[in-house]
């Protein structure tokens, strides 16, 4: 290898890092979007989006670091979508009680097909996050992905998973935030006018669920009105995991 090739490629590693690290912040009000997965076509093209590599690479640091909280007994993925994450959950942590609960039976129904080419029995349920269909205190994880920007009522939702988790539990959200460095929204125009299925361009997705995330400082402020005490936020480049431990 060249002197020159060599050279080449290292400033192009420090041209990325500049643009990903050096523009600002993006500062912006929130702008909620409605996604429409209960339609056939966006549940369809929504199910192919989530198998592109970038999400993949996402769902793998999902897995770490639920990896590292140890789970056990009976966990719920609130807002599974086509059930990528709680397919791949099955095959990591063996032992797991699995259910997958959505509010839209058609990306649920896409679920369903992916969990039984594995022998792992996950069960799911049709519900929604304001109203889990589930008793107090009945789970040991809750974990929700890339749904809290779309939860209408977050406060309700936020009451709704302290309920269900059982004492000693923990809930692990993972979503994009809203205040994420211009090269990402400049990357997700791209995604969304170019790379994503035509169903996603017609709602905007997946730039319409950047602009309805929350900042990090807005989700503290929404579990502060909850009485929730033992929550943990740890911001990232474009995205967020918030912790929350019931005690």
């Amino acid at each position: 290898m060249s002197l020159w090739y060599i050279i080449l490629i290292i400033l192009s590693v420090i041209i990325l890092f500049l643009l990903i690290f050096g523009l600002p912040r993006k500062k912006s009000t929130r702008s909620p979007n409605i996604e429409g997965l209960d339609r056939p076509e966006v549940a369809k093209a929504y199910d192919k989006m989530t198998d592109i590599l970038p999400f993949r690479i996402l769902r793998k640091k999902i897995i770490s670091r639920i990896r590292k909280l140890n789970p056990s007994g009976r966990l719920i993925d609130a807002g599974c979508g086509p059930g990528n994450l709680i397919v791949q959950l099955a095959k990591e942590f063996p032992t797991l009680e699995l259910i997958g609960m959505d509010i839209s039976n058609e990306i649920l129904e896409r679920a369903k097909i992916r969990a039984t080419k594995h022998e792992r029995k996950i069960e799911f349920k049709e519900g929604s996050i304001e109203n889990l269909p589930f008793p107090n205190e009945y789970a040991n994880f809750i974990i929700s992905t890339f749904s809290l920007h779309h939860w209408i009522n977050p406060d309700r939702a936020f009451q709704e998973i302290y309920r269900v988790l059982k004492k000693e539990g923990i809930a692990l959200i993972f979503d994009f935030r809203r205040d994420s460095r211009k090269f990402y929204y400049g990357f997700l125009t791209f995604v969304t006018k170019i790379v994503a299925p035509k169903a996603l361009k017609n709602v905007n997705e997946p730039m319409g669920s950047l602009k309805s995330s929350y900042t990090p400082l807005e989700v503290q402020e929404l579990v502060s009105k909850e009485q929730i005490k033992d929550i943990t936020i740890k911001p990232m480049l474009a995205w967020m995991f918030v912790q929350i431990n019931k005690h």
